[in-house]
């Protein structure tokens, strides 16, 4: 299948087997493959940020550092763990509908490459904190990408982010207004999970359109465009992947529709994909603990569910699923994941066809590199941690440990505090 692709069962078993389930394990090898394969089909001068929320772990966002990516960050914590990975403060990004006291604490401190605005207040506030900065627009133009299928689109509608188009003017044509801060361009995010690299180039046009209209009518001439991410990744087989022949002549056409406008001659050009470059790459990896039927439906219990791995079992119903300790040639049973936690929400909403399962099994859920780990619900039921590997050749790391309940007391205190 597909799906299972550049992940060997064996080196993922072998890690569960040393280390223990429930466990993230994630391939270096695979992660520079996507990196470099989507790095080959830019035109000449666009760069690749990481978007670090995807899979914030030191180790993974090192990786893209060693590969000359940059890095998009959506909290004060992405940045520091950014700079504890290594990048230079000038290859960062930072991005956010509602910046707050963490993230201008580390901007008085760092000098972040660009930050992504997305309010008139945050404006105001960045302005105010004194020290130069460098500021790029988040906008939410009145665009049509196509029908979504089942991306998620997040401009042209009833969405938290960005500014109008009415808003753009405004500030724009009052830039110099702000002393302290240096308006380099626009970012924009068309949506998530977005498979036709046809609608991703449609929506990007439209956006062209859009923004050489505003530059024109504000005499902005903007030296950063930043298209975000959203290319999607296939979930299942009957799921095209996303087709990069396709998107490199279509940024091609992008690219010759800006350079058309005097305003955009020298603008450079930027994406942001955080599923597409990690996603492929990691797998969740549970064991069984218990197999029963009620009312005719077979349940496979296990030890990992919503509490480390929210999307597969709550959010998406259609992450693969593997048998990794055996192979079987028998016929294929359908079963319904639950998880450990005492709560209906800890059981998948479909499903799925599998070899006939023992107490003891391996299951690994795959395309589980980006929004796994962090995404879930960490704290819920009073769980362990599940840990967290990396497999770079032939070597494989341990980059974050397991942990039984020591998490949960930390930062539990009784202090009187007036």
């Amino acid at each position: 299948m597909r799906v299972f692709s550049g992940m060997p069962s064996a080196g993922i078993l072998k890690a569960a087997e040393k280390i223990g389930t429930p466990l993230y394990f994630y391939s270096a090898d695979v992660i520079r493959r996507r990196f470099l394969k989507l790095k080959s089909v830019l035109p000449a001068g666009w760069k690749i940020f990481f978007a670090v929320k995807a899979n914030p772990n030191i180790a993974v966002i090192k990786t893209f550092r060693e590969l000359g990516a940059m890095a998009e960050t959506a909290s004060a914590g992405e940045l520091l763990a950014c700079f504890k990975a290594g990048f230079r403060q000038s290859m960062t990004a930072l991005s956010g509908p509602a910046k707050g006291d963490a993230e201008f604490a580390v901007l008085m401190e760092k000098k972040v490459g660009v930050i992504h605005v997305e309010s008139a207040e945050e404006l105001a506030a960045l302005n105010r904190l004194g020290v130069k900065l460098k500021v790029a627009l988040r906008v939410n133009p009145d665009i049509s990408p196509g029908k979504p299928g089942k991306a998620m689109f997040m401009v042209g509608g009833v969405e938290k982010f960005g500014f109008s188009a009415k808003d753009t003017v405004s500030i724009l044509q009052n830039r110099h207004s702000y002393r302290n801060l240096d308006f380099c361009g626009f970012h924009i995010y068309l949506g998530t999970q977005i498979l036709s690299a046809k609608t991703w180039l449609k929506g990007a046009l439209e956006f062209t359109r859009w923004m050489s209209g505003i530059c024109e009518k504000t005499g902005f001439n903007p030296s950063y465009v930043n298209f975000g991410g959203g290319l999607g990744i296939p979930y299942s087989d009957d799921e095209e992947s996303f087709d990069l022949k396709t998107f490199k002549s279509g940024l091609k056409q992008v690219e010759a529709l800006a350079r058309k406008n005097d305003r955009l001659k020298s603008v450079r050009f930027f994406i942001e994909p955080g599923r597409y470059l990690v996603g492929p790459a990691g797998v969740y990896v549970m064991k069984v603990l218990a197999v029963k039927k009620i009312r005719n439906r077979n349940f496979a219990l296990t030890d990992g569910g919503i509490h480390h791995a929210l999307f597969p079992f709550r959010v998406s119903a259609e992450y693969p699923v593997k048998l990794l300790n055996r192979r079987s040639q028998g016929r294929k049973i359908r079963y319904i994941l639950g998880g450990p936690l005492c709560n209906t929400l800890d059981q998948g909403a479909l499903p799925v066809s599998l070899p006939e399962l023992k107490p003891g099994d391996f299951l690994g859920i795959y395309q589980s590199g980006a929004y796994g780990y962090t995404a879930s619900m960490q704290f819920f039921l009073s769980h362990p941690l599940a840990a967290e590997a990396l497999a770079d050749g032939d070597t494989v790391y341990l980059i974050r440990k397991p942990s039984a309940t020591e998490h949960l007391f930390v930062n539990q205190v009784k202090r009187k505090i007036f």
